[in-house]
C-alpha cells in the first residue's frame, strides 16, 4: 500500500516525446511482422528469424498444437466439481459485450450452469449496449448484480491515469475485475469464469499451452497499469474532496481471502476455441444482441467495444502512442486465421487514423484542451513510433448516443468543472 505524507500533482515533462522525436531516423518505417500488420509498438512483441510475431505464433499454436476436444473435457470436469454446490455454479464478469455475453451463453446454454452475471459499471455505457445487456439478462434468465463508482473518484482517475499511463481507463479495468472477486467472496461461490483470453492480443505474457490464469499476477501485469487503488488513492491531492472510502469499490480483496475461499479463476478461451464474428451472429440470432457502429473502427468489426462511448477516444490515444488501434489489431485476428489477407487488412488501416467526435465530450468531461490531450499522449509515445498529425483526419462517423452524452457529461462538466486535477464545486465556493 503507498502511504504518503502529502499527496503530490503528477506533470509530465517532455522528454520522452523530445528524445523520441530527436533520435528516431525519419525515414525509418517501423518494423512490422511479415505475416500480420503488428508493430514493434506492441509491449509485448518479439520476432522470430522470418520476422514473424509472437502473436502470430500464438495463433500457431492454438490452430495446430491444441487439443481443444481435450480442453473442452477438462473444462467440463471443472465445472462438475462446483455445480450445484454452491449458490450459484459460477461467477461470469458481465459487461454485455460480446465476449462476456458470449460466456454466459455458453456456460448457461450448452453447459446447463446457474450463474451469477456481475457487472461493473464504467459510466459511459450507449443505449445499443444496455438493450444488448438486458436481454442476454432476461434471455438467459440469470440473476444480476451490478456495482458503479462514484463519479467524482471516476473524473479524477480518468485525469491521472491519463497523465501517468496514458489510458483514462484506470477506474473501469481495475472495477471490472474487482468486483467479481467481490462477488465470489461475498456468494461464496468459489469459481470465477472469465471470457476471452489475451494470448492473441499480447503475445509476451501468456500463450495458450500455459493458458491464462485470472489471478493477482495476471491483475497487476495486464489489467491495472501497474497501478493498485492504493496507489491512486495517494495520487489524488488531498485536498479533492474525495472520502477515502470511495476508493474501496476499487481496491483488490487481499490474496489470503481469495486463497482461504479457494477461489478458481479462469477463461473461457482457454478450453473453448474463441470466433468473435461467428459468435456476434449467433447472440444475434438466439438473443437479439444486436451489433452496432464504433468509432474508429471498420464496418466489418461493427459489434466490438459498442458499451462504452468513450472507445473511440480511448482507441486514438492508442494511435497516438503506438501508431496502430483497434481496425489493425482485429484484422490481424482475420489475417491469422486465413479468413483474410494482408494486402485486405491494409486497406482498412486508414480507419485508425481518425479523430473521433467523443474526443469533445472527453476534454471537457475532465477540463482539458486538445493541446494538452495529445501532448499527454506524446509523452506516452513507445519508441521508435513518432505521431504525425498530419496523417489524421477527422472522423465523419457521429455515434447515436453523441447528443446524449455531450448534454449528460457536458451539464457535469459545467456543474462541477474539473480544474488543475481537482473538481471545483461552485455551490462550495466561499463556504468552507
Amino acid at each position: 500500500m503507498t502511504r504518503r505524507a502529502k499527496a503530490e500533482q503528477f506533470e509530465l515533462g517532455d522528454v520522452i516525446r523530445r528524445r523520441t522525436h530527436e533520435l528516431v531516423d525519419p525515414s525509418r518505417e517501423l518494423r512490422r511482422c511479415t505475416k500480420c500488420l503488428m508493430t514493434e509498438t506492441e509491449q509485448t512483441l518479439t520476432f522470430d528469424e522470418q520476422g514473424v510475431c509472437n502473436i502470430c505464433q500464438n495463433a500457431r499454436e492454438r490452430i495446430n498444437e491444441i487439443d481443444w476436444n481435450a480442453r473442452e473435457e477438462e473444462l467440463r470436469g471443472i465445472l462438475e466439481e462446483y455445480r450445484g454446490k454452491y449458490a450459484y455454479d459460477a461467477i461470469v464478469p458481465f459487461g454485455g459485450g460480446k465476449d462476456s455475453s458470449w460466456t454466459a451463453y455458453t456456460l448457461v446454454r450448452k453447459f446447463g450452469l446457474k450463474v451469477l452475471l456481475v457487472t461493473f459499471s464504467q459510466n459511459f455505457r450507449r443505449k445499443v449496449h444496455m438493450n444488448n445487456l438486458d436481454k442476454v439478462v432476461r434471455g438467459l434468465g440469470c440473476d444480476h448484480v451490478t456495482v458503479k463508482a462514484n463519479e467524482d473518484v471516476i473524473r479524477l482517475t480518468m485525469l491521472e491515469s491519463l497523465k501517468r499511463k496514458g489510458d483514462f481507463c484506470w477506474f473501469c479495468h481495475v472495477g471490472c475485475v474487482t468486483s467479481p472477486f467481490k462477488a465470489a467472496l461475498s456468494h461464496g461461490v468459489p469459481l470465477v469464469i472469465w471470457g476471452e483470453p489475451s494470448s492473441d492480443y499480447a503475445g509476451g505474457y501468456y500463450g495458450y499451452k500455459e493458458m491464462n490464469p485470472a489471478d493477482e499476477r495476471w491483475f497487476n501485469r495486464m489489467i491495472n497499469l501497474s497501478i493498485n487503488a492504493e496507489d491512486m488513492q495517494g495520487f489524488i491531492p488531498s485536498d479533492a474532496d474525495v472520502d477515502p472510502r470511495d476508493f474501496d469499490i476499487l481496491k483488490m480483496p487481499d490474496r489470503t481471502l481469495i486463497e482461504n475461499a479457494n477461489i478458481r479463476s479462469i477463461h473461457l478461451g482457454d478450453y473453448i476455441q474463441w470466433d468473435a464474428i461467428r459468435q456476434i451472429k449467433v447472440l444475434n440470432e438466439e438473443l437479439g444482441w444486436a451489433p452496432t457502429e464504433t468509432e474508429n473502427l471498420h464496418p466489418h468489426y461493427y459489434g466490438e467495444k459498442i458499451d462504452c462511448f468513450l472507445q473511440g477516444t480511448r482507441d486514438y490515444l492508442r494511435y497516438i502512442k503506438r501508431g496502430y488501434s483497434r481496425t489493425n489489431q482485429r484484422a490481424n485476428l482475420e489475417i491469422r486465421s486465413g479468413e483474410l489477407s494482408r494486402e485486405e487488412a491494409l486497406q482498412m488501416e486508414s480507419y485508425d487514423a481518425q479523430r473521433p467526435q467523443s474526443l469533445d465530450v472527453v476534454l471537457d468531461y475532465l477540463g482539458i484542451d486538445e493541446e494538452e490531450f495529445t501532448r499527454i499522449a506524446e509523452n506516452h509515445s513507445i519508441y521508435p513510433h513518432v505521431h504525425d498529425p498530419s496523417k489524421v483526419r477527422r472522423a465523419q462517423l457521429v455515434l447515436e448516443d453523441q447528443a446524449i452524452f455531450e448534454e449528460r457529461l457536458g451539464e457535469l462538466a459545467r456543474k462541477k468543472p474539473m480544474k488543475d486535477g481537482k473538481i471545483v464545486d461552485p455551490k462550495k465556493i466561499g463556504h468552507s
